[in-house]
């Protein structure tokens, strides 16, 4: 009995205390003292699993059409397009330097040659610019000097107009004195440019010509309307980086001024070339009205009106004029006969008188010895005419206006039409004022133009 209460009562305890149960394997565990609070360990926050990410696709050109369509105020593209390369950037050379027109220094006063104020105008219009290239109808001449074009970059260089036509061109042998013996390893080059004018005369007497430099024959005049070259001898002194620094100055001038280039620090300079003149808009014949004359011809065809024979001339015992832009008196005249020599003081009068708006040239069809034969019988000489004196044995000019007396003048505007015919003592103020005016509207540049020889309106090509 008392074991059975005693198995009975175990079993209780067991399920009411499982622990000490469990620790002691039955009865009571001994008394324990209180445990103190355990201490809390702040809890380690688990990142949260997020899925693996796999870059987003490259839009189409469909998606992005759409966004477009759907967002045509949005400043940015739609999101990952395809950005652009930046271009790559030139590197910059720091040794050179860019220069729009290179800065010049008034020459010394000693330097400077006494000018025409219109070749000095025209001259300076190319200072602080680069050389201009020599034109296709410049040729290198002479039997001293190299007959192909000398190496002009990296040296000082001085163009020196000449015309061997009326000059010798010595003034090139003292240009060269003046610069005196340059050091080995210095070179100033000296050229002499023949203008257009008496060109087989020029070219015959530079080949046989002992005179140094290098000399070149300007044929159509381009280079020298480039340059600013007319009729009176000038100069032009290039730096070396090719920019023309001084201009119109004396022969001694012109040396002192190379050997000054010589001696600056070559710089590497991009040099601006000079601006292209536009040529001048040509004139409307209705802005220009030319008054007509009927008077009857006896002694030559009825040209008025029409198209001028060319000017044929063999020989200018005078200096060429400059018919530009202005009416053109022809005479048809000779030495033997007595009217048209006792005309020759009112053609002088006449070309006095109109010298900025007519050229007039005696135009004979003697031979030179013939004329000059004739004129000492006169006791005159070409000086005594203040008007141009050519001579045409063949008579060209005068057979295409038919002439069959003389004298007889021909007067020819500047668009190559016969504007008057007739005897030169029938020419006064009354023929010549009309038709002057009619050619000054014919030949006026266009205000927002100049003409194409440069603001000046000379020039050699026409």
């Amino acid at each position: 009995m008392r074991k059975t209460s005693a198995a009975i009562l175990s079993l209780v305890l067991s399920s009411l205390l499982p622990t000490a149960y469990g620790q002691f394997g039955g009865g009571y565990a001994p008394p324990q003292p209180p445990s103190p609070p355990p201490t809390e360990t702040p809890a380690v926050p688990v990142p949260p699993i997020v899925p693996a990410q796999t870059a987003p696709a490259e839009p189409t050109e469909e998606e992005i059409r759409k966004y477009q369509e759907e967002n045509p105020d949005a400043v940015q593209k739609p999101a990952n397009p395809k950005a652009a390369e930046p271009k790559p950037v030139a590197p910059v050379d720091p040794k050179i330097e860019q220069a729009k027109r290179i800065e010049c220094q008034a020459p010394e006063k000693s330097w400077v040659a006494k000018l025409d104020p219109a070749d000095q105008k025209a001259l300076e219009e190319g200072l602080g610019y680069a050389l201009p290239p020599m034109t296709a109808n410049a040729k290198w001449v002479g039997s001293t000097a190299t007959k192909s074009a000398p190496n002009l970059e990296g040296n000082v260089v001085i163009i020196q107009s000449i015309d061997v036509g009326n000059t010798a061109p010595a003034i090139i042998d003292r240009i060269l004195a003046a610069l005196g013996t340059m050091p080995a390893d210095e070179t100033v080059i000296v050229i002499g440019l023949q203008v257009p004018n008496k060109l087989d005369l020029a070219k015959k007497r530079l080949e046989k010509s002992v005179a140094k430099g290098n000399f070149c024959i300007d044929e159509d005049g381009q280079w020298c309307d480039a340059l600013g070259v007319y009729k009176k001898p000038v100069n032009l002194v290039v730096d070396r980086n090719g920019a023309i620094r001084y201009v119109g100055l004396n022969e001694k001038g012109a040396a002192a001024a190379a050997k000054l280039l010589q001696a600056e620090p070559k710089k590497i300079v991009e040099v601006a070339q000079k601006p292209v003149a536009k040529a001048a808009a040509p004139a409307m014949a209705k802005d220009a009205v030319f008054p007509t004359f009927t008077e009857p011809l006896n002694s030559c065809a009825d040209l008025r009106g029409k198209s001028s024979p060319p000017l044929t001339v063999q020989t200018w015992l005078t200096q060429e004029p400059n018919m530009q832009g202005k009416l053109v008196i022809v005479d048809f005249f000779a030495t033997w006969c007595g009217p048209c020599m006792a005309a020759r003081p009112h053609m002088n009068e006449i070309a006095k008188q109109y010298a900025s708006t007519i050229a007039v040239v005696g135009l004979s069809d003697e031979s030179k010895s013939n004329f000059e034969d004739g004129l000492k019988k006169k006791n005159l000489k070409e000086k005594d005419f203040n008007y141009a004196i050519a001579l045409d044995p063949a008579g060209v000019m005068k057979k295409g206006f038919g002439v069959r007396g003389i004298p007889n003048i021909a007067i020819i505007s500047s668009d190559g039409i016969v504007r008057w015919q007739g005897h030169p003592n029938s020419l006064d103020a009354a023929v010549l004022d009309p038709l002057v005016a009619a050619n000054a509207k014919l030949s006026a540049p266009d205000e927002k133009t100049v003409g194409k020889s440069g603001s000046s309106g000379r020039g050699w090509s026409k």
